[in-house]
């Protein structure tokens, strides 16, 4: 009995013995276990970050060659409407158009209404250029007198040319004088059957915004020359020597100080599409710089 007690013992204590390699080894091989998932979760992430990167990096860059397309296309129609005819513009607006899809189509929607808002000031400035080479047309015609003209017409056409004449040499002086600026809120006062602005009125303008016309003087010869123009196209017009209504005329003349040749030499910009090209520009960055990821 003994010694089976005593054998019992040794085969307790080799088992015991077996029991502690055995308990380490699973444990070691859990570790093991547990290190290679999360070495093939950290991989997986770094795998899905890579790509994630990769994507993002895709979609912005498609969405900067959207942005670089419509900012190529107004440059574009832009410089068109600079230098060269309405008719000759139609290729540029048709590529305007296209970009301005594809700005829709990637969005965001602040990017979209900026470049809607590009679009429209870049229509309004066409119409307004094909509108001054119209007026230089008819006013270049002056001199050159239709040979179906009667001569009360031609006569007609004489006493507007003069005048236009001297009313861009006494604008002209005008811009030397200052307070031109405060001098064209009152244009709309000058056309048409309107009368002149009354001074009283120029006399609150002064004391309310500190603003100093020049002499009395001086502001009646500047009235004095645009009445003359407005006559004078009022009259024209309906004799069927001019088709431009006077204020449109008017408005030429007190903006530019001339009216503006044919060919658009003297169309310099248009500051509504400037604060709009900005507008853009801003919210195209702010979408790059925003562009959430896939």
């Amino acid at each position: 009995m003994s010694a089976l007690i005593g054998t019992g013992g040794v085969l307790i204590g080799v088992g015991i013995g077996l029991v502690g390699p055995l308990v380490s080894a699973r444990i070691q091989a859990r570790g093991a276990s547990e290190q290679a998932s999360a070495t093939v979760a950290a991989a997986e992430h770094a795998a899905r970050s890579q790509y994630r990167a990769v994507m993002d990096e895709q979609a912005r860059q498609a969405r900067r060659n959207v942005y670089s397309g419509f900012l190529e296309a107004v440059r574009e129609l832009e410089q068109g409407i600079r230098t060269r005819p309405h008719q000759e513009t139609h290729a540029a607006v048709r590529a305007l158009g296209e970009a301005l899809a594809q700005v829709e189509i990637e969005g965001p929607d602040e990017v979209q209404e900026a470049a809607l808002t590009v679009r429209r000031e870049l229509s309004a400035w066409q119409f307004a250029r094909a509108v001054a080479d119209r007026l230089a047309q008819e006013v270049a015609a002056l001199d050159n007198p239709d040979p179906a003209w009667s001569e009360w017409q031609r006569t007609t056409a004489r006493e507007l040319s003069a005048a236009i004449s001297a009313a861009e040499g006494v604008i002209a002086d005008a811009r030397s004088q200052g307070a031109f600026e405060e001098w064209q809120q009152w244009r709309l006062l000058l056309v048409g059957n309107s009368a002149l602005a009354p001074s009283r009125g120029r006399e609150l303008r002064e004391r309310f915004s500190g603003v100093t016309w020049p002499s009395p003087e001086f502001t009646a010869r500047f009235d004095a020359a645009l009445t003359r123009v407005r006559d004078a196209a009022m009259a024209a017009r309906g004799g069927g020597v001019l088709d431009t209504a006077s204020p449109t005329l008017l408005d030429a003349l007190v903006r530019s100080g001339r009216v503006l040749p044919e060919g658009g030499a003297g169309i310099s910009g248009w500051r509504p599409l400037d604060e709009a090209m900005q507008r853009f520009r801003l919210a195209a960055r702010q979408a790059l710089h925003e562009m959430p990821e896939l």
